[in-house]
């Protein structure tokens, strides 16, 4: 079962207003880049870093096979084997991880390992894991 992140609005505006920064400041900035290599090195530049986020913000979910949960953003990819998660708990925490929302939830698993995920349907997805686990303590 595939369940995709959900979207704040605080990480929209900032993964959005990086896009278009990065697209103002080829098209828009006076004394932009002049002759062949630089525009094609700003082209280059510009293109993948903005299609790399684009990627992140289109393609993040988290999918439950089995035992295991995959967890996909853009280019990186995750495998937690749900029979070590220990705990899912409600959290804000801003740090970088592959979840487009601030309401995030954390999972720990193994020893000392934690995951912030935003899935858009966390009831859903808390129960499914605990389908499978449930020894998972949750914490809501």
């Amino acid at each position: 079962m595939r369940y995709y992140s959900k979207k704040g609005i605080i990480t929209g505006v900032l993964i959005w207003g990086a896009v278009a920064f990065l697209i103002g400041s080829f098209l828009f900035l006076p004394g932009g880049p002049e002759g062949k290599g630089e525009i094609i090195a700003a082209i280059l530049v510009c293109g993948m870093t903005s299609a790399f986020i684009i990627w992140c913000w289109f393609g993040t979910y988290y999918q439950i096979n089995g035992n295991q949960l995959k967890i996909v953003s853009g280019p990186f990819r995750w495998k937690v084997d749900i029979m070590i998660i220990k705990s899912i708990r409600k959290t804000r925490n801003p740090l970088s991880s592959p979840a487009l929302s601030l309401n995030r939830i954390e999972l720990l698993y193994g020893k000392w390992d934690t995951m912030l995920i935003s899935p858009k349907n966390e009831k859903q997805f808390c129960e499914t894991l605990k389908k499978i686990n449930s020894q998972i303590e949750i914490n809501f």
